[in-house]
C-alpha cells in the first residue's frame, strides 16, 4: 500500500509568509492608534490666544457679491500684529488676499462702482496712518492722502470723484487746510513729539482718554478729499476740539451724498457734567453750516444711519438723568427730515439696539441687540413693528448689507468670530470663512453650559459654566468665579482674547461666569437694578451661584473655590474681600478699591454720579463710603493678587499701589504685578502670556490645579 506523503513549503520561505503577515497585522493595529495620537487633542494655552486670525468688521460691496474684511495676525516673538485686507466671494465662500505687507490695514470702504477699495494704513515711511486705493481685480495700493495727524473713517461719495476722511488738526494752525498750514501742522506736531519738557496743564476735569492725554488741544474735523486735484475742503471749520473725548469719528452718509449726521458731544467746558452727544447735519460741498438735530434731548444721541430713501435718519437715544453706562437701554428713534421730528420706535422693547443695517428697499431692517447672555440678530419693520429674532445663537455683531443680503460676524464660547451672511429671503445663516478652524482642531475645549438660578432678591440670574479639558464627573475639581466688568455690561457667548474661560480652565477648573445684577441683556431694570449699592446684589449672586454649582455639579471641590475679576469686577473682588471668607483666594486685575481715588478716572463724570455710587465726597459722604471697599479694610484677611497697567487712566493704577500697601501692612499675603507699559487692559502678547503664567500660578498655591511654565521670551534685537 502506498502512502501519500504531504510535503512541506521551504523553511526559510514559510518564515518570511509569516514575517509578512505579523507585519501587516502590527501595522493593522499601530495604524488607528497612530493616527489617534497624530489627532490628539490638546488643551488651549495662554500662546494659543495670540496665534488666532481676528476677522474684523465687514464691508460689503454694493452689488452684495463680495465682502472685504480685515484679518489681523500677532507675532509674539515680534510683540506686535499686522492686518491684511480679504475679499470673500458671498456666493462660494472663497477667499483672495488683497493686500500683503507688514502693516495693519483696516476701515476699507467700497467705491460705488465696485471697482476700488479706499482704507487706511502706516506702511514703509508712513509716520501716521494714510488713505490708501486698490483696484479690486488686482495692483499695487496707492497711497493717496497723507496728513499731520494721519486719516481715518473713509467713505465714498457717489460718483467716486472724492472721498469724506476724518482727521485731528492742531485749530489755530489748521487754516485752510492748504500746503502751508498742512506744512506748518507737520512742524508744530514733530517739535511737540521731539521736545524735551514734558510737562502738561489743564483747567478741565475732562483731560485724559483710557491712556493718553487731551491736553494737546487738538481738534477732529471732516474733510472732503478729491481724488484728482488732491484738495481738501474742511467741512467742520469751526470745531475747536474733539467731536468726542474718545476720538471717535462716528458719522453716516446721505444716500445721495450731499449731507452726513455726524455725532458731537455738545456738553461745554469744564465737562463736569454727563456728556451729551448729538447728531449734526454737515453739508458735504462745504458750503453753509451744521444743524443740530437732536436739540430736544440733552443726553445720548449716537450712531446715526440714514434710511436707503434719505428721508429719515435712524438713531439710539438715551433721555434719563443719569451717568452714561448706568444701565439706560439705547433704544432706536428716528429722525424725519420733511417736518423735522423724532419718533421713538423700540419704545416698548426691553432690549438696547447696539447695531443697524437696512435692507435694500429700506421696508424692513436688521438690528443687534444683547439678549439672555447672546447677542442675536433681530429683525424689524421699518415703521418700528413686528420685531423678530433671525440669527439667536452666539454673538452677532458688525452688520452690514447691500441687494438685500446680511454679512456679520458671529462667534460662541467655542469658536472665534468668523463670518457668517444671510442670503436674500433666507433666515438661515450661512459661514463663509474659517480662518481658525484648523488650529481650533487641535484643541480639547471643555463644554460650556448656560445655567439660571434664583439669585438676590429672588430674581433668576444666568451663568456660563465651562468644564476643563478632559473633565470627569468622578474627579474633583476648584471651582473658579470669573467676575465681569462694566458694571452694566454682559458675559456674552464669545470667544474671548483677553479673558477667556478655557485659558483659566486648563489648569484643571470648573469656572463660573455671573451675568449678575446690574448685567445689561436681561432688561433694564434688572441692569439698573446695583446702582447706589454696587456690591450688595452682586456679591449675593455671587455667593447665591456658588450654592448652586455645589448642588448641581457634585464634581466641584466646595473647599477650594476662587475670585477674579477686571476693573469693575476688581471692585467687586475687592467688596468680597472686605464682606465674606467664602474664598480661597481672589485676583484684582486694575479694580476700583476707592473711591476718593476714582476721582482721578478719566471718566470721572461719566461713572461717579451721586446716584450710581450712593454719595459724593462733598455730599452724602456716609452714603459714598458705604459703597467703598476700602472702608472695609478691618475686614481683610483672604490672600490677593493685583496686577495693573501703569498707563490706566481709566482706573488709576494707584488704586492698586494703595490697596497692596494696606494688605501688606495688615500682613494679608499679597502680591503686586505691574506692567508698565499697559493701560486698562493687558494688550501685548508677552505682557498677556505673563500675565496669564502670574494668575494660575497664583490660583495654585490656594486651590490647586497644574499651572502653565513661566513662559521666556527672546531679548528684543
Amino acid at each position: 500500500m502506498r502512502i501519500a506523503h504531504f510535503r512541506c513549503p521551504d523553511f526559510h520561505m514559510q518564515t518570511a509568509l509569516v514575517r509578512r503577515l505579523s507585519l501587516l497585522l502590527m501595522l493593522l493595529i499601530v495604524a488607528p492608534v497612530a493616527a489617534a495620537a497624530g489627532n490628539a487633542k490638546r488643551p488651549i494655552t495662554a500662546q494659543d490666544l495670540w496665534s488666532f486670525k481676528r476677522v474684523g468688521a465687514p464691508a460689503i460691496s454694493p452689488d452684495g457679491k463680495k465682502v472685504v474684511v480685515s484679518v489681523q495676525e500677532w507675532s509674539i516673538e515680534k510683540n506686535k500684529s499686522t492686518a491684511s485686507l480679504w475679499l470673500v466671494d458671498t456666493a462660494s465662500g472663497k477667499l483672495r488676499r488683497l493686500t500683503h505687507g507688514n502693516s495693519n490695514d483696516g476701515s476699507a470702504t467700497w467705491s460705488h462702482d465696485g471697482t476700488r477699495i479706499a482704507f487706511v494704513a502706516v506702511r514703509g515711511s508712513d509716520t501716521t496712518a494714510g488713505l490708501y486705493v486698490i483696484p479690486v481685480d488686482g495692483g499695487e495700493a496707492e497711497r493717496v492722502l497723507e496728513l499731520p495727524y494721519g486719516v481715518s473713517s473713509p467713505r465714498w461719495l457717489p460718483g467716486d470723484a472724492a472721498l469724506i476722511v476724518g482727521t485731528k488738526v492742531i485749530p489755530e494752525l489748521a487754516g485752510t487746510l492748504d500746503k502751508a498750514s498742512l506744512a506748518a501742522m507737520g512742524k508744530e506736531a514733530a517739535r511737540r513729539k521731539g521736545a524735551k519738557m514734558t510737562a502738561y496743564a489743564t483747567e478741565v476735569q475732562q483731560f485724559r482718554w483710557f491712556d493718553r492725554n487731551l491736553t494737546d488741544n487738538l481738534a477732529n474735523r471732516l474733510l472732503r478729499f478729491d481724488l484728482a486735484s488732491k484738495t481738501l475742503t474742511d467741512l467742520t471749520p469751526a470745531q475747536k476740539r474733539l467731536f468726542m473725548h474718545s476720538g471717535e469719528v462716528s458719522f453716516d452718509l446721505a444716500p445721495d451724498g450731499r449731507q452726513l449726521a455726524l455725532v458731537i458731544d455738545s456738553a461745554p467746558a469744564p465737562f463736569v457734567t454727563v456728556p451729551n452727544l448729538d447728531i449734526y447735519l454737515v453739508p458735504t460741498d462745504g458750503k453753509g453750516g451744521m444743524k443740530n438735530l437732536t436739540t430736544d434731548n440733552p443726553r445720548i444721541d449716537a450712531a446715526p444711519r440714514f434710511a436707503p430713501d434719505g428721508k429719515s435718519l435712524l438713531f439710539t437715544r438715551q433721555v434719563l438723568p443719569a451717568a452714561p453706562g448706568s444701565g439706560e437701554l439705547s433704544r432706536l428713534w428716528r429722525y424725519t427730515f420733511g417736518d423735522g421730528t423724532t419718533t421713538p420706535m423700540t419704545a416698548q422693547v426691553d432690549l438696547s439696539i447696539d447695531g443697524i443695517a437696512f435692507s435694500d428697499e429700506g421696508g424692513a431692517l436688521w438690528l443687534q441687540a444683547e439678549e439672555q447672555g447672546h447677542v442675536p440678530v433681530f429683525a424689524l419693520e421699518a415703521a418700528g413693528a413686528g420685531l423678530k429674532k433671525i440669527v439667536a445663537d452666539g454673538t452677532n455683531t458688525g452688520l452690514d448689507s447691500a441687494s438685500g443680503r446680511l454679512v456679520f460676524l458671529n462667534e460662541n464660547s467655542n469658536r472665534a468670530a468668523e463670518l457668517f451672511t444671510l442670503d436674500p429671503g433666507s433666515s438661515t445663516p450661512r459661514q463663509l470663512t474659517r480662518f481658525n478652524e484648523a488650529l481650533f482642531a487641535q484643541l480639547d475645549l471643555g463644554k460650556v453650559e448656560s445655567h439660571t438660578f434664583q439669585g438676590a432678591a429672588g430674581d433668576t440670574v444666568q451663568l456660563w459654566l465651562t468644564y476643563p479639558p478632559g473633565y470627569d464627573p468622578k474627579k474633583k475639581y476648584p471651582l473658579l468665579q470669573l467676575l465681569h466688568g462694566g458694571p452694566q455690561t454682559m458675559v456674552r457667548d464669545a470667544f474671548g482674547y483677553r479673558w477667556n474661560p478655557h485659558v483659566f480652565a486648563s489648569p484643571g477648573y470648573i469656572v463660573g461666569w455671573v451675568n449678575r445684577h446690574g448685567s445689561t441683556g436681561f432688561g433694564e431694570a434688572f441692569a439698573m437694578s446695583m446702582n447706589g449699592a454696587w456690591g450688595d446684589k452682586p456679591m449675593e449672586d455671587i455667593l447665591k451661584a456658588n450654592a448652586y454649582l455645589f448642588d448641581k455639579v457634585p464634581a466641584i471641590d466646595r473647599d477650594n473655590v476662587a475670585a477674579a475679576g477686571a476693573s469693575y469686577g476688581g471692585y467687586l473682588a475687592t467688596w468680597m474681600l472686605g464682606h465674606t471668607d467664602a474664598f480661597k483666594t481672589l485676583v484684582n486685575h486694575a479694580g476700583v478699591s476707592d473711591f476718593i481715588g476714582q476721582y482721578g478716572s478719566d471718566v470721572t463724570t461719566a461713572l461717579f454720579s451721586a446716584e450710581v455710587m450712593g454719595g459724593q465726597p462733598w455730599a452724602n459722604t456716609e452714603g459714598m463710603q458705604r459703597n467703598n471697599p476700602i472702608a472695609y479694610a478691618k475686614n481683610f484677611k483672604t490672600p490677593m493678587l493685583i496686577t495693573h497697567g501703569e498707563k490706566d487712566y481709566r482706573v488709576p493704577y494707584g488704586q492698586s499701589l494703595a490697596l497692596y500697601g494696606i494688605l501688606q501692612n495688615m500682613g494679608v499675603p499679597s502680591r503686586l504685578v505691574v506692567f508698565p507699559d499697559e493701560n486698562h487692559w493687558i494688550l501685548l502678547p508677552q505682557n498677556s502670556i505673563y500675565w496669564n503664567y502670574e494668575v494660575q500660578s497664583w490660583l495654585a498655591r490656594y486651590i490647586g490645579g497644574k499651572p502653565m511654565a513661566k513662559p521666556e521670551f527672546a531679548a528684543a534685537e
